[in-house]
């Protein structure tokens, strides 16, 4: 445990953070902080920031979010990774990505090729989707990424930084690298008793580019960002303790809360107490993603010939035929991400939305980790869309073998996209408007009780 001590008199007054619940921190380290406050963006606690160890990540004592880390040299390494990063992206998306022969015949694939293919059946919506996720998204969030460190390096912030971090924030969580490579592997296996398939240059830059840019944006500390921004980050001594304070959701800046304050002054976003109108947009996402599910689970998503013959395949007949061929791995996998998944999420979402609605106090900080568990979880469904476009790209051997995409995928992919929107769109911080803390060992309302900082592992 850690040596950094906070102190509380909690209150909440309906959204927003009041300075009476402040929980200041006792400097036992005479180094200087970065920053003097920061927020929870999962359960909306205030802390006083305080110096931690390098390598180690602050939580909520609270919700157990994390609130910040200190990671050595974050400026040098994330740059250097990232620029890493493109230079395999480049090799990924331009050098042969999969090689395919059987009975002299030979069929080469490249990224973007189960886009593409996709778009020649005229499946043009789901073809765009796996341009966008595999290809387009992760290259914005990439080049983004460098174009505001870049000049950080030197000492300053370029034209339009605040823009530009936004939009990688929206596009990471659709940069979907890691499930393009788990339906890759999983495409690999099934072809296996079809053809013999040749991992190319582009899958080894495809493995090395994913492994640099998870390493990249775990070294990435937006504040190495913001330490050179004129815009600074609220002190605790710049408002008085009965004002309230309104937070940033992308860049994390604190303001007091005024009515003319509708926009971030250091990115623009649009900054608010609670996400407007969460429950109900969350409920129209939900109910949606329902409706899809229906049809992605009736009509075929794929349909597999070989020499002339073949019958569509729904995502449960699919499962089925992998365990008659007794790939009961690949089975588990396709059955848990595309039919466990999207029915959990679904249930999870509907009972966070409910306890919401009923302004239940039960258990905050493990319906917080629910909500959690729905936004890893949920981007894993797409591996069958990005399995679908896969096949479809690599087998086309004529009248010796054919694989087509079927409507089912449409439906599918947009079902993923839907329950995907409404985990982004509720807002977590509805879980502790209506709750106490004193049964789970956390401090009442206007009682001072001193707690601990968790300092939790180390970064590496």
């Amino acid at each position: 445990m850690s040596q950094y001590g906070f102190y509380t008199t909690y209150t909440h007054e309906g959204g927003g953070f009041d300075l009476a619940g402040l929980w200041y921190a006792k400097r036992k380290s005479g180094r200087a902080i970065v920053t003097d406050l920061v927020a929870c963006h999962e359960c909306d606690m205030l802390f006083h920031r305080d110096d931690i160890p390098p390598g180690a990540r602050a939580d909520c004592t609270r919700c157990g979010g994390e609130l910040y880390r200190n990671i050595p040299k974050s400026l040098d390494r994330s740059l250097a990774l990232y620029i890493s990063t493109l230079i395999f992206m480049i090799i990924a998306n331009f050098y042969p990505f999969i090689t395919m022969q059987t009975s002299g015949i030979e069929a080469t694939s490249l990224v973007f090729s189960g886009g593409l293919q996709l778009y020649e059946f005229g499946m043009e919506e789901l073809g765009m989707v796996v341009f966008l996720t595999s290809i387009l998204f992760p290259f914005i969030c990439v080049t983004g990424v460098i174009y505001l460190l870049v000049p950080a390096r030197f000492g300053h912030l370029p034209p339009l930084f605040g823009p530009v971090y936004r939009a990688v924030r929206v596009f990471e969580t659709w940069s979907l690298l890691s499930v393009f490579m788990l339906g890759t592997l999983i495409a690999i296996v099934k072809l296996q008793s079809l053809a013999t398939v040749n991992p190319g240059l582009g899958m080894v830059g495809f493995v090395l580019m994913l492994i640099s840019y998870s390493a990249a944006r775990a070294n990435f500390d937006p504040e190495v960002l913001w330490q050179y921004c004129r815009v600074k980050q609220l002190a605790h001594n710049e408002v008085n303790a009965k004002e309230k304070v309104v937070t940033c959701h992308t860049c994390g800046l604190l303001r007091p809360d005024r009515p003319d304050l509708h926009r971030c002054e250091r990115c623009s976003d649009s900054m608010h107490h609670r996400r407007t109108r969460s429950v109900q947009k969350t409920w129209a996402y939900l109910m949606a993603a329902a409706i899809m599910l229906v049809p992605a689970n009736i009509y075929p998503v794929m349909t597999f010939k070989q020499l002339g013959l073949g019958s569509p395949d729904t995502i449960l007949s699919g499962v089925l035929k992998l365990m008659s061929e007794g790939l009961f791995g690949l089975a588990f996998i396709v059955l848990f991400a595309s039919i466990v998944v999207p029915l959990l999420k679904l249930t999870a979402l509907s009972y966070l939305l409910y306890s919401v609605s009923n302004k239940s106090d039960w258990r905050p900080r493990d319906r917080t980790l629910l909500y959690r568990m729905t936004q890893l979880v949920g981007a894993w469904s797409m591996v069958d869309v990005f399995l679908v476009g896969l096949l479809s790209g690599l087998v086309s051997f004529g009248l010796l073998a054919t694989i087509e995409p079927g409507i089912g995928a449409t439906f599918f992919c947009a079902a993923v996209i839907l329950t995907i929107m409404a985990a982004h769109t509720f807002d977590p911080r509805l879980i502790w408007d209506n709750t106490t803390l004193d049964e789970n060992g956390y401090p009442p309302p206007q009682q001072e009780e001193a707690v601990t900082l968790e300092i939790v592992g180390t970064h590496r």
